[in-house]
């Protein structure tokens, strides 16, 4: 749908894809569609047809695919036995195209997102205590080397705490090829599902650091860090506008989940669609007239 013209028109009738993500030039939309011989990830390009792919080492355990271009694509994936730990599952990143992890840790890493330009990626982590973001500070690779630090201070809100004392979701940004992992925030709280500015210089993600989810924004290199919004309400699953002037989300506020714009400061919150039906992940793609040959003729 257009966000200025909310009536939403199914792109596929016979497919139920879940996750869609559009990749940065907006050429290529990526979903995960269930069937009874298992979970596949469809990749659909400027053509009509859409290429199925089914990586059989992970059966069903497989998510959040975005494209990077109209021939790679990264997912997330639970590899069932981890060598030397038999009895523990891990989540990694993986590249379509490499075929294999780009992320390594043991830890649950998930919910990729590449950056505009193509070239760096973020990403939704377990691998350190509570959540938070990362950006280019050096890798995180050794596991001893980095729990040589033991409290963190932050000077923000003015409190000092252990950094291991409990087990949640961080989020990290790195190269695109997985390499230099930076953390951008520290709250004990679960950060995820994260976004890109248009322009690349900021993130957008969900926090439960307020016991209710709330929308946040940092700078890719972990400072200013703002509240967008602010309420006794659920608001999630944050995409921000290929032009950068509107974030899309949804929000139980109505009763139901729903879909919501906003300005990326927070202001004039819109509500969309409205249906008693829970909806989820919305996601942009790039004005193209006549995209798939079935969004719009024209751009508006």
């Amino acid at each position: 749908m257009e966000p200025n013209n909310p009536n939403p028109t199914s792109s596929q009738l016979d497919i139920r894809g879940i996750s869609p993500d559009a990749s940065p030039n907006g050429q290529s939309l990526s979903f995960i569609f269930d069937n009874p011989s298992g979970r596949h990830i469809g990749t659909w390009n400027s053509h009509p047809e859409i290429e199925w792919n089914k990586p059989l080492e992970f059966d069903i355990l497989i998510f959040d695919p975005t494209p990077i271009n109209s021939s790679e694509y990264l997912f997330s994936a639970i590899e069932p036995k981890v060598e030397g730990f038999p009895d523990s599952s891990y989540m990694d990143i993986y590249s379509s195209n490499q075929k294999k992890n780009i992320t390594n840790f043991r830890s649950m890493d998930f919910e990729p997102s590449v950056s505009p330009n193509g070239n760096s990626l973020a990403f939704a982590t377990s691998r350190i205590s509570n959540s938070d973001i990362y950006t280019n500070e050096r890798p995180l690779t050794d596991r001893q080397s980095i729990e040589k630090i033991r409290e963190w201070h932050i000077t923000k809100r003015g409190i000092i705490y252990n950094t291991y004392r409990d087990h949640n979701i961080d989020i990290f940004i790195s190269k695109i090829d997985g390499t230099n992992p930076l953390r951008l925030t520290s709250a004990r709280a679960l950060d995820h599902q994260p976004d890109w500015s248009h322009d690349g210089d900021w993130i957008i993600f969900t926090s439960l650091r307020h016991i209710n989810s709330e929308l946040f924004v940092i700078r890719k290199d972990g400072t200013d860090l703002k509240r967008l919004t602010n309420n006794q309400y659920n608001d999630a699953e944050p995409s921000w506008s290929p032009d950068g002037k509107l974030i899309a989300f949804a929000s139980d506020r109505s009763g139901s989940k729903n879909i919501y714009t906003m300005s990326p400061d927070g202001t004039n919150q819109t509500q969309i669609t409205n249906t008693l039906s829970d909806l989820h992940s919305p996601t942009w793609i790039k004005c193209n007239p006549g995209f798939f040959g079935r969004v719009g003729k024209t751009c508006p």
